[in-house]
């Protein structure tokens, strides 16, 4: 039972690691076995991003979270153990014997593995005459790995060994199987065992971490050679230690330390055993080194904000923000690289997001028009500049429009684009005066993305009135308003002979009671008026006189006497003057 529950935590374990790196996180290991892991958190792919009206390009913030050692790491460490019995005498700075100095660096070693993440599983063989791998586990049968963290199995089997002693017994381990392995040195029977151990895992990185205080003195070369040929053929980093004065790298008879050392391992000689713990960071020390930006595929200098300095040594997490600056409308795709290293090599893991950027624009941007009559339309086009291919195209986006102020404020409307972004939006100006003025309107667009960002872009139109109104001066009715005296020859010499006009005027914009005129006296140039659309007049000229301007009774309103013909101006609301015509009227006779 105990056995089978093991085997559903792990495999729960297994399940939850493999299904918690989610689209936005990467991962791989360091050449060691450490995992290294970089995420983007946020913005995430798929996500849209509006550019402020005033600027053709935006910077997005990018923030997530890179480690070393804290992901499921690849790789299995043996620990080679000599409890020859040269290992029951001696010792070292606090520690006696050499075997207590051994067990030390061991439950060290176990320790930094366990704190950098650095391994997946660990298995332990000892050694003398002949060697054994370790029962690391009080399961039902052995068990040749175990994780370096796993109810400190480790270092129980560790402090279990026990060397040969000058009594005669013979040096081996205890836990969790009675391992006895004889007196002498044979490093080609404990690499054997090591293979062994190896075989039973399913990591890619395999290393073996062996120590002995002497050197070899039993044992087949050839067995020794046939391993060390077969660890290197398989990938296998060993590190071999020479433990104390008594041992050396390269002496021995069948095999030594420094021949071991293969797969880039090294042979260390510790001539202090009770230093043993100085050389772990040697042996694993993942670190976390920097991150770099890419956009495009092309790098971008930018500054990383991280939670910690870098670089940092693992087991280790950082989180980070840095910027992706000024991006154009488009797809854009965001690339966050984390690099690492460790005793063996480096390594470096990328995450990438494509992002989508947009700008809403609106043309014209400003306009002016005669406000005229009949009514006047203006239409404005909505652009939506993005992607038009792709996941997010700009077509069929919904864009709002409304007139904010101005003389047809609350017009609104809305529209979708088309294939290339555009949305055009019409309307019809309010007549007359009160059409007169500037319209401040406003284009929106919300994104469909989840972010739900909007944006709005403005534009005026002016419609302005600079068109003179047109004047008239008809002949109009006697004071008695029973009739309209005709000129000689029913006009025919332009003149009216008695001097009655109506003085008229008509605009594009204004109705008549927003129209004044005015009399001129061409002869003396004196103005009369303002009078009111319509106003009925007599005009008499006598060349000589005093120009004044009478009220009359009845139907004519006023009597005006200049000393030349009469001109008719208009003056509408906005100002302009319209041109003069003449009310022709004869001198009276000599």
């Amino acid at each position: 039972m105990k056995k089978l529950a093991a085997l559903l935590t792990c495999l729960v374990v297994l399940v939850l690691i493999g299904g918690s790196a989610s689209a936005g996180s990467s991962g791989t290991n360091l050449p060691g076995g450490a995992a290294l892991t970089v995420s983007i958190d946020s913005p995430e792919t798929s996500n849209e991003f509006l550019i402020a009206e005033g600027s053709d390009t935006r910077d997005v913030t990018i923030s997530g979270t890179a480690s070393v050692g804290q992901g499921l790491p690849n790789a299995t460490m043996v620990y080679v153990l000599d409890v020859s019995g040269s290992t029951s005498s001696g010792g070292g700075t606090g520690c006696s014997p050499i075997l207590q100095c051994e067990q030390n660096f061991l439950n060290n070693l176990n320790t930094a593995v366990v704190s950098t993440g650095s391994v997946a599983n660990v298995g332990i063989v000892v050694f003398a005459d002949s060697a054994a791998a370790a029962d690391m586990s009080g399961d039902a049968s052995d068990q040749l790995l175990v994780a370096p963290g796993a109810d400190s199995n480790v270092s129980t089997v560790v402090n279990s060994a026990f060397a040969t002693t000058v009594s005669g017994g013979t040096g081996g381990v205890t836990q969790f199987t009675l391992r006895q392995v004889g007196e002498f040195t044979n490093f080609g029977a404990a690499l054997q065992s090591a293979l062994t151990v190896l075989g039973a895992s399913t990591d890619d990185v395999k290393r073996v971490v062996f120590m002995s205080d002497g050197l070899s003195n039993v044992g087949d070369i050839n067995v020794f050679n046939a391993a060390v040929a077969q660890l290197d053929a398989l990938g296998v980093q060993v590190d071999s230690i020479a433990v104390g004065a008594g041992s050396s790298c390269a002496g021995g008879d069948t095999g030594t330390l420094a021949a071991m050392a293969v797969g880039g391992g090294s042979c260390t000689e510790v001539a202090d055993p009770g230093t043993l713990p100085n050389i772990i960071p040697g042996l694993v020390e993942p670190w976390l080194d920097g991150l770099t930006l890419e956009v495009d595929g092309a790098p971008v200098a930018s500054t990383f904000t991280t939670s910690q300095p870098l670089p940092v040594k693992g087991a280790a997490s950082v989180d980070y923000e840095t910027t992706a600056p000024g991006l154009a409308p488009g797809d854009h795709t965001l690339c966050v690289t984390a690099a690492g290293h460790d005793t063996i090599g480096t390594a470096t893991v990328t995450q990438c997001e494509t992002v989508h950027l947009y700008k809403l624009t609106l043309a014209p941007a400003a306009a002016t028009n005669e406000l005229g009559s009949p009514p006047q339309t203006h239409t404005v086009n909505a652009t939506l500049l993005g992607p038009t291919t792709g996941l997010a195209p700009v077509e069929d986006r919904t864009v709002d429009f409304s007139i904010l102020s101005g003389p047809n404020a609350g017009t609104t409307g809305s529209a979708l684009t088309d294939a290339t972004g555009v949305a055009p939006f019409e309307y019809t100006a309010a007549s007359g005066p009160a059409g007169l003025g500037t319209d401040v309107m406003e284009a929106c667009i919300t994104l469909s993305d989840p972010l739900g960002e909007t944006g709005c872009v403005q534009a005026t139109k002016i419609w302005q009135d600079t068109t003179p109104p047109v004047a008239s001066c008809v002949p109009t009715v006697n004071p008695g308003g029973k009739q309209i005296p005709v000129a000689p020859g029913k006009g025919g010499k332009g003149q009216n002979q008695d001097g009655f006009y109506q003085l008229l005027a008509i605009d594009a914009v204004w109705p008549a009671e927003g129209i004044q005129v005015y009399v001129t006296d061409t002869g003396s140039g004196t103005v009369f008026g303002p009078f009111p659309v319509g106003t009925n007049i007599k005009y008499t000229q006598a060349p000589g006189a005093m120009p004044f301007m009478e009220p009359m009774d009845g139907a004519v309103a006023w009597h005006i006497v200049g000393t030349g013909d009469a001109r008719l101006t208009a003056v509408d609301g906005s100002g302009n003057i319209s041109t003069g015509v003449m009310c022709l009227v004869p001198p009276p006779p000599q």
